[in-house]
């Protein structure tokens, strides 16, 4: 199956910049505090396809983010209980590792983490690393980053001694982070805001992310997102990713047009890459909610994935699609 292009949206020029930055404007956002070398673009309206469909995943949880291990050509997938009532179990997770067509190969527990908006898959020294938000605060979001091993059928708690605190500290507050990893080049970005509406970035090399040196003389690049305003109010933040000089964004709400943005990491205060697109694929789904992004090293090239939850009597489900052309 390929990916619808009906009822295609794409902004341009001012109009676009205006509807990304939202009503909060430009927000006292200081500018990149370096540059990445350029790199290509993928077309958010480009070609694609559809490798995994309605799959099924571990306890029937709801799929929030996923991420490849592009080693093995793994899927993982992490997932939260939307019918979860017991205060004691806000932050439970479960993340079920598939093959790229989404037939489970194993899950692990996770108690305490967060909501799972975003995860990083790092096969590295022969094993899988996951990143994810870790240590759950009242909100039921994560308010660290966490690296530790998957280990199919494990039950992890946050306290326990096996995760790494892989938490930046670049001189803001960094409330809810969420790591996503740029596998082409060996890249950590979290996603953080400041404030309400503020969101940010911060790049670093995976190398230095693994060994713990996250502070500022670190960093790779860092600046603005684009304040979300009342564009954020009707269409939530799903989920990001990054390749190269772009990172991706990923926004919708359930049954709705759901929208992929291109983000210029060298760019300054929270304008954006002027390059949005309105996407139906999946339009079928019942229920259809947009849920992650990742980048896909493929055999057949990288691909721009971003995925959907959907819901049929019952029986939650996750699908993905991606997009394969350059801009």
């Amino acid at each position: 199956m390929t990916v619808s292009r009906r009822g295609v949206v794409r902004a341009g020029g001012v109009a676009a910049a205006a509807a990304l930055v939202g009503v909060g404007g430009l927000r006292n956002a200081p500018a990149a505090s370096a540059d990445v070398p350029d790199s290509t673009r993928f077309a958010l309206d480009g070609a694609g396809g559809n490798p995994v469909w309605r799959a099924s995943l571990h306890a029937n949880w709801q799929m929030q983010s996923f991420a490849y291990d592009n080693v093995n050509q793994h899927v993982y997938f992490v997932q939260t209980n939307p019918a979860n009532t017991d205060p004691a179990r806000v932050g439970d997770l479960w993340v079920t590792r598939t093959d790229t067509a989404g037939n489970e190969l194993g899950a692990m527990a996770l108690h305490g983490f967060g909501h799972g908006v975003q995860i990083g898959v790092e096969p590295y020294d022969g094993q899988v690393y996951l990143w994810t938000e870790w240590r759950t605060s009242g909100s039921g979001f994560g308010t660290r980053v966490g690296r530790f091993r998957f280990v199919n059928g494990a039950t992890l708690d946050q306290d326990d001694p096996a995760i790494q605190d892989r938490t930046p500290s670049v001189g803001d507050t960094m409330v809810n982070p969420q790591p996503a990893i740029d596998p082409a080049h060996d890249r950590l970005l979290v996603r953080y805001k400041v404030d309400a509406d503020m969101p940010r970035i911060v790049a670093f090399r995976l190398s230095d992310a693994r060994a713990g040196r996250l502070t500022s003389e670190y960093r790779l690049v860092e600046r603005a997102l684009p304040s979300r305003g009342a564009w954020g109010e009707e269409h939530p933040f799903q989920g990001f990713t990054a390749y190269g000089r772009y990172a991706y964004l990923l926004e919708g709400g359930v049954g709705r047009t759901s929208y992929l943005t291109a983000v210029d990491l060298n760019d300054v205060g929270q304008s954006t890459e002027v390059d949005r697109f309105g996407t139906t694929a999946g339009e079928s789904l019942s229920g259809r909610e947009p849920e992650g992004m990742a980048v896909w090293l493929s055999s057949s090239g990288p691909r721009l994935a971003f995925g959907f939850h959907s819901n049929t009597d019952g029986v939650r489900q996750a699908s993905v699609f991606y997009k394969s052309e350059w801009a």
